[in-house]
């Protein structure tokens, strides 16, 4: 490209030369490139322009499909009056004139046009041209939040449009920062959360600046990082990435499509190629969305302003075909074809985008959230966070900020989200049954009146996942002990690998306060559980626990892999707490331990009806005495006996009591 500026700067030179005086051009007759006259004093682009400390980050870079309050444009103009008229509609007009006599004009011309007056005002300033993108401002908030104006020293030596960024800056009484880094609005786009792009141009056109050192000045001013830098597919003078592509969200960028035998075709299908094999800042590749440009239609070149989008179009056989792509990629958006003026018509290199800039909403309510995609674990609940950041400097309303979501295209149900420090809120979308497809979006509203849905759209355009199952799986995943037959003849779980490898189970809890395994088909442990391979699990309940919630008492068993923790929720009915088993009758003896099963130790509990000489012992399966407890004369009462195991190794023992005029047996496990 440098050689192509060299060799097109030769040729104006001579052109000039040969050609007596060349009168001076005014104002209105500068091109979208630069003049022959104007690639003589291209030096000059910047010279004077003052460089100020950057914003206090950390910076946000405001998108253009984040909330505009405003559109720039410049009489006379380069867009048509029904253009003005649709914008005027939602927003602010903003028109740079020259004087009051101007102003007077082009009020006349608004008024003639049924432009809405109540959404127009003027900024009364010199300028050169109406390519208001390339030389407009772009808008930051800083570390208080504030929206601000970021300036470039413009890429054309053309002073009274470079000034327009200040001159706004003033209007709207924000703060102005200066980026000494030759620039134009054409080539640069970028995705409000930290990553932008622009071609090579940038680079070219600062040779004095190393590539890391432009990249450093555009992290401090504008919160860029990365900063995308890519050749020019085009190959025409221009150099604009608003000629070929356009980020239409975080995750979606618009790129022009040519047929095989365009001669910039494998240029430009390399460019979309990039860009679906980079991650954007949601941490996935990007979207990429094609618009066909066969005979090179700016189709690309198209305006965002809030709900609306203004494609330019051509009154050409591919225009519907033009504002079907937009329609697929931005659902819920207004797409509207606008023609350009005869007089200044749209082409490949210059169109509606270059001619209108749009001023951010100063008090916008910004919600920053990494979304929820593509496949997510079933198992458990879907935790999102979120920052809202208010740049109106006014308190977020708390109850406002909800998560909207449905499930498999169902009704919208609302969760709130809550503050837990800061503008940081955390909500959950409850779990869902493997294979659901959720969608979902965020609203928040501050007590400015602003008020935000993320993505932009809201439910036209949700963010979307699907809950599959990912890890081992425990189905059910809650055991539920209702009535004391639960308790002794216990319930099942099944260990599903949903995974698409091996994983190995390393444990699995054999017992806690009061339930414990009565058996499962893995036998021994680390046990490889194959992909597709399920074990079961099989509870009881000895005696119910204490941990009351809802009605219910609630214990988990813990079961490990080399995936990480597992678990089974343990509910068991409060009533069963009464239910404490009471062996024998007001004239028999009353035997149980607890904890049954036990690991250490366990405590024999018996009651005497009357007093009797007491044996108490211990036996193993074979009915072998391992060990007497008691053998002495007692009376009527109820006595604690603690059975310490000591070495004896796992497995069922007996407890047995032997009176007078009775003998009880019961069954106890010891577990490792």
């Amino acid at each position: 490209m440098q050689k192509f500026y060299l060799l097109f700067s030769i040729f104006c030179f001579f052109v000039i030369h040969a050609s007596a005086q060349e009168k001076k051009l005014e104002p209105w007759q500068y091109g979208h490139w630069l003049s022959a006259e104007e690639m003589l004093q291209k030096y000059q682009a910047g010279k004077s322009f003052q460089e100020t400390p950057p914003p206090i980050g950390p910076v946000r870079n405001v998108a253009e499909f984040d909330k505009m309050q405003g559109v720039l444009v410049r009489y006379p103009f380069g867009i048509p009056l029904d253009l003005v008229k649709d914008m005027a509609v939602d927003v602010m007009v903003t028109t740079i004139v020259l004087n009051s006599s101007q102003q007077n004009t082009v009020t006349s011309q608004y008024q003639a046009a049924g432009v809405n007056m109540a959404h127009c005002n003027f900024l009364l300033a010199p300028s050169d041209s109406y390519w208001t993108r390339d030389y407009g401002p772009w808008f930051e908030s800083d570390s208080s939040n504030q929206i601000g104006i970021v300036d470039f020293p413009y890429n054309r030596p053309r002073p009274n449009d470079d000034e327009i960024p200040k001159r706004v800056a003033e209007m709207m009484g924000i703060p102005w920062f200066g980026m000494r880094v030759i620039h134009t609005g054409g080539n640069y786009m970028t995705d409000g959360m930290g990553i932008s792009s622009s071609t090579t141009l940038v680079w070219d056109e600062n040779p004095t600046q190393t590539h890391d050192s432009i990249a450093s000045k555009f992290s401090k001013y504008l919160g860029i990082d990365p900063y995308l830098v890519e050749p020019d597919p085009n190959g025409t003078y221009i150099d604009h990435i608003d000629c070929w592509g356009k980020y239409l969200a975080p995750d979606k960028i618009l790129i022009r499509k040519v047929p095989l035998s365009h001669p910039q075709y494998a240029e430009i299908e390399a460019t979309a190629n990039f860009y679906a094999s980079t991650p954007c800042s949601y941490g996935y590749n990007y979207r990429v969305f094609r618009v066909n440009t066969p005979n090179d239609q700016p189709y690309t070149n198209s305006l965002i302003l809030n709900n609306k989008v203004f494609v330019p179009i051509m009154n050409s056989s591919w225009d519907d075909s033009a504002i079907a792509s937009y329609q697929s990629a931005m659902p819920g958006y207004q797409v509207i074809g606008i023609l350009g003026n005869p007089s200044t018509p749209w082409v490949s290199t210059d169109a509606l985008h270059c001619r209108g800039m749009g001023i951010a909403d100063i008090g916008q309510l910004y919600i920053r959230h990494i979304p929820l995609t593509g496949n997510q674990p079933a198992q458990d609940n879907f935790v999102l966070t979120a920052d809202l950041i208010p740049c109106s400097d006014s308190a977020v309303y708390n109850d406002s900020v909800l998560i909207w979501y449905q499930v498999n295209s169902g009704n919208y149900h609302k969760v709130n989200m809550v503050n837990t420090s800061g503008l940081h809120y955390t909500g959950i979308i409850p779990k869902q049954p493997s294979g659901s497809i959720i969608q979902y979006y965020l609203y928040a509203a501050d007590k400015s009146g602003h008020n935000a849905t993320m993505p932009f759209m809201g439910p036209a355009d949700p963010f979307t996942f699907t809950a599959i199952y990912t890890d081992i799986t425990a189905i059910p995943d809650t055991l539920w002990f209702r009535t004391f037959d639960d308790c002794m003849i216990g319930k099942a779980t099944r260990l599903y690998n949903y995974s698409l490898a091996g994983i190995s189970l390393v444990s699995v809890e054999q017992s806690h306060n009061w339930w414990y395994v009565d058996s499962m088909s893995v036998t021994s442990f680390p046990h490889m559980m194959n992909a597709g391979d399920s074990e079961y699990i099989h509870v009881k309940v000895a005696i119910p626990t204490n941990s009351f919630v809802f009605g219910y008492h609630v214990d988990t068993m813990n079961i490990v892999s080399d995936s990480g923790l597992h678990r089974v929720i343990i509910m068991i009915n409060d009533s069963l707490l009464t239910l404490i088993p009471a062996y024998g009758t007001a004239n028999s003896i009353v035997l149980y331990n607890f904890p049954n099963p036990f690991k250490g130790s366990t405590v024999i509990h018996y009651q005497l009806p009357e007093k009797s000489k007491v044996k108490l012992d211990v036996l193993n399966t074979l009915g072998t005495e391992v060990t007497t407890l008691v053998s002495a004369e007692q009376a009527a009462g109820v006595y604690n006996i603690t059975f310490n195991a000591g070495d004896f190794p796992a497995g069922i023992y007996y407890f047995r009591i032997v009176i007078d005029k009775e003998t009880v047996t019961k069954k106890m496990l010891r577990i490792r």
